[in-house]
This record gives C-alpha cells, sequence and structure tokens, in this order.
C-alpha cells in the first residue's frame, strides 16, 4: 500500500533548524499547511535529566500498558512489535491506544535511524543527545503522520523540541495534539529523573 508521507518528506529547513543554536520561530504552536496537513511543534524542559534518560525511557523502560499508563493517563494500551530490540526503539513499531480528546485513536509509530534524515555527525557539536525519528500509521498501514523528538543537553538538563506531521488534520486536531504532549512530556519530565536514578542503581 502505497504511503501518503514518510520521514522523507520533513522539510531540509526543519531538519537544519534542529540542529542550530537557539531555537526556531515556533517552538509551540502549530499551522495549517495549504496541502492538507498540519504542523505543530511543541517545547518541553527537563530539569535534572538528560537525553539518554529520555532514550532509556523509550528504549528501555517503555515496555507495557502499565508504563504506559504511567506517561499519561489518556493512555489505554501499549505492546512493541517483535522486532524490539534492547534498549532502543530504532526499528521496532509501538502498538498503541490513547485518547486524544474524546476521540479513541488507535495508532502504530514506527522508529527509524536518525541518520534517515538528519547529519548525526553534528549532534555532538549541537549537543543533541536522543533523537526519534518516526512514522505514525493507522491499524490500515497507511501512514498519516510522522514526528520528530529532539532532546538537547542544557546546563539546568536538557530540553525536548518536537515538530509533528499530520494528513488531513484540522486546527482542532493540532490544539488537541500539542495539549496532549505538553502533558505527557512534562509529566515525563517530572518524574523521569527520579525514576531513572531508581531503576539504574549500581548499574
Amino acid at each position: 500500500m502505497k504511503k501518503e508521507m514518510t520521514r522523507y518528506d520533513i522539510p531540509r529547513e526543519i531538519l537544519d533548524e534542529m540542529l542550530a543554536p537557539g531555537y526556531g520561530p515556533l517552538e509551540t504552536g502549530y499551522k495549517v499547511l495549504p496541502d492538507r496537513k498540519v504542523f505543530a511543534a511543541t517545547y518541553i524542559r527537563f530539569p535534572y535529566a538528560k537525553g539518554r534518560m529520555v532514550a532509556w525511557w523509550f528504549g528501555t523502560f517503555l515496555h507495557n500498558t502499565q508504563s504506559y499508563k504511567l506517561w499519561h493517563p489518556d493512555h489505554t494500551s501499549f505492546v512493541w512489535d517483535d522486532q524490539k530490540k534492547s534498549g532502543t526503539c530504532v526499528g521496532a513499531t509501538h502498538i498503541s491506544e490513547e485518547y486524544l480528546g474524546d476521540e479513541l485513536v488507535p495508532m502504530r509509530i514506527k522508529f527509524y535511524d536518525p541518520s534517515d534524515v538528519f547529519d548525526v555527525s553534528k549532534f555532538e557539536e549541537a549537543q543533541i543527545s536522543c533523537a526519534l525519528v518516526a512514522e505514525i500509521s493507522g491499524p490500515d498501514g497507511i501512514v498519516f503522520g510522522m514526528f520528530l523528538h529532539i532532546v538537547r543537553d542544557t546546563s539546568f538538563g536538557c530540553e525536548m523540541r518536537n515538530r509533528f506531521w499530520l494528513i488531513g488534520g484540522t486546527e482542532e486536531t493540532a490544539k488537541g495534539l500539542i495539549k496532549h504532549n505538553l502533558e505527557e512530556m512534562g509529566s515525563l519530565a517530572e518524574f523521569l529523573p527520579g525514576l531513572f536514578l531508581r531503576e539504574n542503581q549500581g548499574a
């Protein structure tokens, strides 16, 4: 089945912006694009955490419905497919359901190597400590969205800058996505440092 959207459709200017010093023109907000897509962005500070902790959350700790619900109460079910490898989410797909507003949305999120779209040789200079690149599809397998989660280490901990593209979305879709993402990542920023230290004592 032909995909409508892939990670290779991420605009080059956005990829460059994520590696540049400072911030872009839209760090939290949305735009309705002329090609049946909506673009949304969020920014979340993670005091006392580093990008390696975020990578551990996605690659190791997030493994079942219980851990998925810890992240946000609107998450209802979660499982990885059989491509999941220890310590990384790259190459794997998480199959989940969550509420966005009043709608229960089933989705499959497949994670790809950041080098598919980024010049990863620039990550160290840009202080990028975690980068997640993913495509989002429905139960029918048709890709209807994609996102970037880019984490940059800072003096206070780290900061996560997220970019989303959705086919056929509306302003309400974008607002709901931003609200949900700010809630779930804001929650993660609060409990991740303690959780990481507790789970990795003596490691």
